[in-house]
């Protein structure tokens, strides 16, 4: 279970998502728009109770992007696993890519000691740093692997303002994380109504499966070592957004994971863009 907890926090905000992962066309560097903000948080629970939160944050000013996000576990059940996760990228949005600049994040698991992560980018390859130093070598990543891999939060950015309305799930990534390099893939289901509590939203939403695909590196247990990975499936919500490459975030609103004794959710509980409300926001 810990190892499902950790696949969400990094791809689904290590999303959603995810996140994962997709290609659009970026403004032109003269138009200069106002920096758009988004802002959002997640709640994590299994079996219907809460083990812990994400909370994720970027700024898009022209055609740069600064992101970050934190995940943790807490409650009785986060107790099992005690882990924190904190995670920021920035880079350019360029035409149908983003273009990644640096990745750092810092993680903990129980009483081990802090383990850095850090992926600095030139040439559109990245140079890693961990410390404490990490064995790579009995589960390599070759730089043929990584070519055009970028890094979690990187993929993330181009899931939520990058997709077009041709795929409404996006299009996917190549990612490269530091130590594995696997392939995030989105399959559209249908559209269906989606209710969150407290009145954040009731409307529409995009069901999509997600998929991963192990390329090379460290496997990951979940998904990588089992002939039966669970099935994960997110509802995505669109936001307009005037100044993003698209016009719209692609938001995920609920990201879950049918693990044989339940399934662990991810579920939106707040979210602003450009500090305002998503029902607000949601008139842009």
């Amino acid at each position: 279970m810990r190892h499902s907890t950790h696949l969400l926090a990094t791809h689904l905000l290590a999303i959603p998502l995810l996140a994962a992962l997709l290609a659009g066309v970026a403004l032109p560097a003269s138009a200069q728009p106002a920096p758009r903000t988004l802002e959002a948080s997640y709640s994590l629970s299994f079996w219907d109770v809460d083990f812990g939160h994400i909370e994720y944050s970027d700024t898009l000013k022209g055609n740069s992007y600064s992101a970050s996000a934190h995940f943790e576990t807490a409650g009785m059940l986060g107790f099992f696993w005690k882990s924190v996760i904190d995670a920021t990228a920035d880079g350019g949005v360029e035409a149908h890519a983003v273009s990644p600049a640096l990745y750092d994040s810092y993680s903990r698991y129980r009483d081990r000691p802090l383990q850095q992560v850090k992926l600095t980018y030139e040439n559109n390859d990245a140079t890693v740093l961990f410390d404490p130093p990490v064995d790579l070598i009995r589960f390599p990543v070759t730089r043929e692997d990584r070519k055009g891999a970028i890094d979690p939060m990187s993929a993330l950015i181009s899931m939520l303002v990058a997709a077009d309305a041709k795929t409404p799930c996006g299009a996917g990534a190549q990612i490269f994380d530091g130590r594995r390099r696997y392939d995030v893939r989105f399959t559209y289901v249908k559209d269906e109504r989606l209710s969150l509590g407290h009145g954040l939203y009731d409307g529409d939403a995009h069901l999509c499966e997600l998929h991963f695909v192990p390329v090379a590196g460290y496997p990951q247990r979940l998904v990588m070592q089992r002939r039966d990975p669970p099935k994960m499936f997110a509802d995505f919500i669109d936001l307009p957004a005037a100044g993003t490459p698209n016009g719209r975030y692609v938001v995920p609103v609920k990201v879950w994971a049918e693990l044989s004794l339940g399934a662990v959710t991810a579920t939106l509980d707040t979210i602003k863009l450009d500090n305002a409300p998503l029902g607000t926001a949601a008139k842009s």
